[in-house]
């Protein structure tokens, strides 16, 4: 019998996810969402809830805008629900505690949580070409999984016990962030003095030591423009990993000055408006 997958929230990096498991998988895919143009777009058979996925699938994917959300529907709609050998897949990024703490709570019932939050740009869910880092509770239940994820990613590593997955994804989302900042602050300061412009310094940057993934997808394609559009990783997205981090941080008695910074960079941002925005538009906060 082949395994039916499941998959709940559709938004700017699940409803493409989702697509692509439609299309490669090869088995029956049940999706939910609150927005019905989403569910459209998915190509999956329809549910009326994020419940119902749970008792017409055995491995259930989550894509949903944090820890809140993912807490929610794993324990008043998919736990009540919960089959034995059920496994549930979170594509979020979402705390590591919480991690944690969903996957002790769910093996209690015999259902298997990974937290599988997912990197790279919207383009890349598109192309199917994330990288996804894996906290699992074996390497048996990451064996199931993982043939899965490679149809959403060209990366996939499992990264350790529960929890393990997510704190790679707050590092990485951490050190793309600060980069951005200090690529924002770069760019300003050479747009302030007039004598270089902004193709001339990306140019220059990346040949030096300073070329970096986040230059070329973030510096040259956001910043250089000076675009920050809506629908991409937004403003508030990012701070609200940056935050998971900072707390993470705090619970181990470390103090992170330039996540710190960054965060409060991007709370700026937040207030004037640009929440929404992608979150190069902190260099407008860095030029104001």
């Amino acid at each position: 019998m082949s395994t039916r997958l499941g998959f709940v929230g559709l938004g700017v990096m699940g409803g493409p996810m989702c697509r692509n498991l439609v299309r490669r998988a090869g088995v029956p895919v049940t999706a939910f969402d609150l927005d019905a143009k989403a569910l459209d777009a998915a190509g999956a058979d329809r549910a009326g809830s994020a419940a119902e996925v749970a008792e017409r699938s055995d491995l259930v994917f989550l894509s949903l805008p944090g820890g809140p959300q993912v807490e929610a529907v794993v324990l008043n709609e998919l736990l009540p629900r919960a089959r034995a050998g059920q496994t549930i897949v979170d594509l979020s990024t979402s705390p590591v505690e919480l991690a944690q703490r969903l996957a002790a709570r769910l093996a209690e019932a015999d259902v298997d949580f990974l937290d599988a939050p997912v990197a790279r740009t919207r383009q890349a869910a598109v192309d199917g070409t994330l990288s996804i880092t894996v906290g699992a509770p074996d390497a048996a239940a990451f064996a199931r999984v993982e043939p899965y994820l490679r149809h959403l990613a060209t990366e996939v590593r499992h990264c350790g016990p529960p929890g393990a997955g997510a704190l790679v994804k707050l590092v990485n989302n951490l050190v793309v962030f600060e980069t951005v900042v200090a690529l924002a602050e770069a760019v300003t300061l050479a747009r302030r003095t007039g004598l270089v412009d902004d193709a001339t310094l990306f140019d220059a940057l990346a040949a030096g030591s300073a070329a970096s993934f986040a230059l070329d997808n973030h510096g040259r394609k956001a910043l250089q423009p000076d675009t920050h559009p809506r629908g991409a990783f937004p403003a508030a997205y990012m701070r609200k990993d940056i935050g998971y981090a900072l707390d993470l941080a705090e619970r181990a008695g470390l103090r992170l000055p330039a996540g710190r910074l960054a965060h409060d960079l991007l709370g700026t941002a937040c207030a004037r408006g640009h929440a929404e925005e992608y979150h190069t538009v902190v260099v407008k906060v860095i030029d104001q």
